[in-house]
């Protein structure tokens, strides 16, 4: 069997994990894999020698932005695809390129498109508008994803949920033994782990330590981008250099277990378009609780997981609310959704070792391999 993947593996992010995960979990099972990847950055382009050893090829592909560069590129995408002649073509993420090649592919390869991002459009050019008259299938990253892409996108048929796969722990390294433990008041450690984008909220949350430093010991942040330098000043210049903390890009495998395991919560203030974050599945596979607002997809994770909080996200539906009052009163939720969690761990409410089971039983390698290998190979 051959499938054909279109969609990026670089840099690091849940999709890009997904990518490499997906791809070597076919491979592993014997299926012929091409990955065609859109324009990415130079410095953390793949090892191509290692993909193909891997039973893997890779296309990369590059261009700028004029229209003859382009069609170029949708030349070279089309003459790959048709000397690779897949059964299955899997698309994820939001190029027309991805969205237009099911026209030019012979009828009888299965087309599937996978939404990893909320399933709301992103305005009226948003290549997903193509998706119902391009694609056999659509999946959802979890069923909240799905139900919302049919109803934003007008999906007329059935549509399945499966969820990405995030970096297996289990497999990458050693998942720590859990043990039920609690917290004094004012002696946890929180983390967020994400890209520092404006709406992942990093900063924001750096800005409300003076809510949070008498039920916290410390709050660190890890990760890197636009928000970084803005976060080092603030905390720079408000002197709690001692308690809060910055540290950039973090690990992977064994010292990314290590690094997490050492926290006693994790929280992510997202308020974007989010799909359903993995870097809150690898909390729950360290055991650590997590809160969160419950946008995109990120709700699914909750379903009968009473061990973390997920903030109800109504007022941030579709947009963010511009009033400020229900801007306010959103982000005191938050807050007090971190100081309920906290108080929690205190009382030993909080079962770690339930928080990793529910991972291990749901969104564990092995469970995530066969029905990924079900759906594209069965």
């Amino acid at each position: 069997m051959k499938i054909l993947l279109f969609g990026a593996i670089t840099p690091k992010g849940g999709i890009q994990t997904h990518m490499r995960f997906l791809s070597k979990m076919l491979a592993d099972s014997g299926v012929k894999v091409l990955i065609i990847a859109p324009q990415l950055i130079e410095e953390e382009e793949p090892n191509q020698d290692g993909f193909v050893k891997n039973g893997i090829q890779l296309l990369y592909l590059k261009c700028d932005n004029s229209k003859v560069s382009k069609l170029s590129k949708f030349k070279e995408i089309i003459k790959a695809a048709n000397n690779f002649k897949p059964d299955v073509y899997y698309g994820i993420g939001t190029g027309w390129n991805l969205s237009l090649l099911p026209l030019i592919l012979p009828k009888r390869v299965r087309s599937i498109f996978h939404e990893v991002m909320s399933g709301i459009p992103c305005g009226w050019n948003d290549p997903r508008w193509g998706v119902k008259w391009c694609f056999d299938e659509v999946v959802g990253q979890s069923p909240t994803v799905a139900n919302t892409f049919v109803e934003y996108f007008g999906w007329q048929k059935k549509i399945a949920s499966l969820p990405a796969i995030p970096e297996p722990l289990e497999i990458t390294a050693r998942l720590p033994q859990i043990k039920p433990k609690s917290v004094e008041i004012g002696k946890a450690k929180a983390a967020l782990f994400s890209r520092l984008v404006p709406h992942k909220r990093s900063f924001w949350l750096v800005q409300q330590w003076d809510l949070l430093k008498d039920v916290l010991s410390e709050l660190h942040i890890h990760g890197t981008g636009l928000e970084e330098p803005l976060i080092r000043q603030y905390i720079e210049a408000n002197g709690i250099g001692d308690r809060v903390k910055c540290f950039g890009r973090y690990p992977e495998g064994q010292a990314y277990v290590d690094l997490i395991s050492s926290y006693d919560l994790t929280l992510l203030p997202t308020l974007g378009d989010e799909g359903a974050p993995l870097v809150l599945l690898e909390s729950l596979a360290c055991g650590v609780p997590f809160v969160t607002y419950g946008v995109g997809g990120i709700a699914d994770y909750g379903v009968n997981n009473p061990n973390v909080i997920i903030v109800p996200a109504e007022p941030w539906q579709n947009e963010q609310a511009k009033d400020a009052a229900t801007t306010a009163n959103t982000d005191n939720l938050f807050i007090n959704a971190v100081r309920k969690m906290l108080f929690q761990l205190a009382e030993g409410e909080i079962n770690q070792v339930e928080l990793q089971k529910y991972y291990l039983d749901r969104y564990s390698y092995s469970v995530l391999k066969k029905a990924w290998l079900s759906y594209l190979c069965g």
